[in-house]
């Protein structure tokens, strides 16, 4: 009989086999399958008479407190787990699980556990504690833990594997017979455990099996009687194994095992593969110490990867602060990951990597051609919906990428903007590693019943893997996420900043047009103003010329359209030097001194100062500025010319020209005692064009508009003290301009 009715396995479908559903054990204990209710028998295993003292067929049917002793009367059935057990007045290890409605009892006749096997085996484990507390390598654990669990179990070997993320094993660490073939550094297949095993390895820890060529036994009936279908025994401690596992134990030449589940933080990270080349029986005592010693080895090798994780995230986290950091300090993206150290390349293993921002393909390390890595884009936009995607086999992944597999087997890609097609691209080199399987795992056996079976050799079989990279680590991507974000963040942040900027641009263009919308205005209507009197009076003297002709009307008519037009050409003159006030934008800079300027007005006004006996004095702290020329000599004119020109009848004029710094400010001031103002009755008319508070045959009113324009021209401000009577102060305050070097 096989292990299910009317199902065949091979490897063909070995994958999806049932193994739940055997409905065999192995022999060297009994099976009963039992109401959870009322503890009634409804299945039992044909053996139940070698260790009961009732057949199957009685049995069946009969509950269970019918079979214990006095002492245990009072079993409970919501207990699961191992306990001591009397039925039909022999010594039983009961092994209690539900399943379903059912509740699976198993019995081991039970075996002495005597003091001197106990202080032995606390001996190995005390040993085995001050072993682990002196071992920091992944390889020296597991070799210890190899060597304590053969102590204990006395078999042949004990093969510690590890998974990869394909599920093929690995042999890390080896106890063994010197008889023995090593298998350290050897492959095995995912087939060879594959997944429902796999499952089992994680419910079910300690699996053993004392006599692969032992005859299986039937538990009967296959079918429940309340359910109709097979129990599941999935987590029993005698179900039988798979058929193709057993033939593949034989293939190995081994007749006894026991396998132990490495659990890591509750996920299935290895086996441990305890093989004996004779039948061999453990008894419970020592699969439980075993189990407690494969916990043991899993708690470690949790505390050990967390140690190295978080060594390697907290380098990677100091490398991703100091991208940010530079970015942050306003270093351009590009050069800010890629040009000092450490760049964006010690961010993970990778070898390469590339940004696709803006429409711009900025590449550093070992990468593909610009061409292959916007085809690369094209086809993650197009077919990877998640925003990070990671393989170490990228040709597998997308065939186009096997032309540049040497250096980008693996990729991890980070999506900014798949619309955009814009990627964070990380690559990792082909590794030509050269893999030794177990036999080749690529081989099975088809037999004559054209059924397929297990391979029969594992005699060392070298492989050249290609296409692969490393893999990528937990670390990498959660480390290149961080910075993904913070690089977003930062973008959204300058994006803002250059928003605000050409937001603040815009506005101080309305305000430099609304300015010079409203000197247009006035320029209108100076000519509208201006100019419609003389062109009327030159109109009328026509007129009167045509109504009187004759030599003396002609001369009088021509004498006052001389007139006129100077007058015209003079306000059409003062139009000119605003127009080229406004006109001129980038006048150059020059190293202006303050002294030799001065000293230039007063030659130009040196009739007035004689005629005036005008004393000009100076105190100059800041000697030299750069400064447009033209502006500050206009502006000093313009002061100085209406401080001579406003001065006070009854008193010698005086006018004192000052500078100071106070910060990165320049002050420049021209006082003097001449007529003053009433401020409060001018206010804000004292800069208008044409405006004039005290008549003088040289007052135009035009002076301190174009002063006002030149020095708002060159980002500064004027301030004004006067009063009627007690003389005017003008001072100008140069923000932010240079001034020489000698006199910071």
């Amino acid at each position: 009989m096989q292990n299910y009715h009317n199902h065949q396995v091979d490897l063909s479908n070995c994958d999806k086999e049932p193994i739940h559903l055997i409905g065999r054990i192995q022999p060297h204990g009994f099976l009963l399958v039992l109401d959870k209710e009322t503890l009634t028998i409804e299945q039992a295993s044909r053996n139940v008479d070698q260790f009961l003292s009732l057949g199957l067929e009685e049995l069946l049917g009969q509950p269970l407190h019918s079979l214990l002793s006095a002492d245990d009367v009072t079993f409970d059935s919501a207990y699961t787990g191992s306990q001591f057990l009397t039925l039909g007045n022999r010594p039983f290890i009961g092994h209690f699980h539900k399943s379903g409605g059912k509740l699976i009892l198993e019995g081991e006749p039970s075996a002495p556990y005597p003091d001197a096997e106990k202080l032995r085996h606390n001996t190995i484990l005390w040993q085995l504690h001050n072993q682990l507390n002196s071992l920091y390598t992944l390889e020296n654990v597991a070799e210890a833990v190899a060597h304590t669990l053969r102590t204990i179990l006395e078999y042949d070997r004990v093969d510690i594997t590890q998974f990869d993320q394909e599920w093929n094993t690995d042999v890390i660490a080896e106890s063994r017979d010197v008889r023995l073939n090593s298998f350290i550094g050897h492959h095995f297949p995912a087939s060879d455990i594959p997944a429902p095993a796999r499952e089992l390895l994680k419910q079910k820890h300690v699996r053993q099996i004392p006599n692969v060529d032992a005859e299986a036994v039937e538990i009967y009936p296959y079918f429940n009687p309340t359910t109709g279908q097979p129990t599941n025994i999935l987590c029993s401690e005698l179900r039988n194994p798979s058929e193709i596992h057993l033939e593949y134990i034989r293939n190995t030449g081994v007749a006894a095992t026991i396998s132990l589940s490495i659990l890591v933080k509750n996920q299935l990270w290895g086996v441990i593969a305890c093989h004996n080349v004779e039948p061999t029986y453990i008894d419970v005592w020592r699969r439980q110490l075993c189990d407690l010693v494969a916990k043991t080895f899993g708690n470690v090798i949790a505390s050990l990867q967390e140690k190295r994780d978080q060594e390697q995230f907290n380098r990677y986290r100091q490398v991703e602060r100091t991208l940010v950091q530079r970015l942050n300090s306003g270093m351009d993206l590009a050069e800010g990951l890629f040009k000092p150290q450490p760049s964006l390349l010690d961010l993970t293993e990778s070898h390469g990597a590339a940004l696709l921002l803006d429409k711009s393909l900025t590449t550093f390390g070992q990468t593909p051609s610009a061409e292959a890595i916007q085809s690369l884009t094209r086809w993650l936009s197009e077919h990877v919906s998640e925003g990070v995607f990671c393989t170490r086999n990228l040709s597998a992944e997308w065939p186009q990428a096997e032309t540049y597999r040497e250096v980008a087997s693996g990729l991890l890609a980070l999506e900014i903007s798949r619309y955009n097609q814009e990627y964070l691209l990380f690559f990792k080199p082909e590794i030509r590693e050269t893999r030794i399987w177990a036999g080749n795992p690529e081989k099975p056996v088809l037999a004559g019943n054209q059924h397929i079976h297990p391979r029969k050799s594992f005699e060392k079989w070298v492989e050249v893997i290609k296409g692969k990279s490393q893999p990528w680590s937990l670390n990498e991507v959660e480390i290149t996420q961080a910075l993904l974000k913070d690089l977003i963040a930062i973008r959204l942040r300058n994006q803002t900043a250059t928003l605000q900027k050409l937001n603040q641009e815009l506005s101080t263009n309305a305000d430099q047009l609304r300015t010079r919308n409203a000197q247009l205005e006035d320029f209108a209507y100076i000519i509208s103003h201006n100019l419609r009197s003389p062109l009327a009076t030159i109109k009328s003297l026509h007129q009167y010329y045509a109504a009187e002709p004759g030599e003396e009307s002609a001369a009088y008519a021509m004498e006052k359209v001389n007139q006129v037009s100077d007058n015209m050409y003079e306000t059409i003159s003062d139009l000119n030097v605003i127009l080229k006030t406004h006109l001129v934008q980038d006048l150059p800079q020059e190293e202006v001194q303050l002294a030799e300027l001065i000293e230039k007005e007063k030659q130009n006004l040196a009739a007035v100062i004689a005629q005036t006996n005008a004393q000009i004095n100076t105190e100059l702290e800041v000697a030299t500025i750069y400064i447009p020329k033209l502006y500050l000599e206009s502006i000093l004119h313009n002061f100085i010319s209406n401080a001579l020109k406003y001065r006070s009848p009854d008193r010698q004029p005086e006018v004192k020209i000052r500078s100071w710094r106070n910060g990165d400010t320049v002050h420049l001031s021209v006082a003097d005692n001449g007529l003053g103002m009433d401020l409060e009755r001018i206010g804000d008319k004292l800069f208008g064009l044409y405006k004039v508070f005290h008549v003088t045959d040289q007052s135009k009113g035009l002076g301190l508009y174009l002063t006002r324009m030149q020095v708002k021209a060159l980002g500064g401000t004027i301030d004004v003290e006067s009063e009627p009577g007690s003389g005017t102060t003008f001072t100008v305050n140069f923000g932010q301009i240079d001034y020489s070097p000698a006199t910071r």
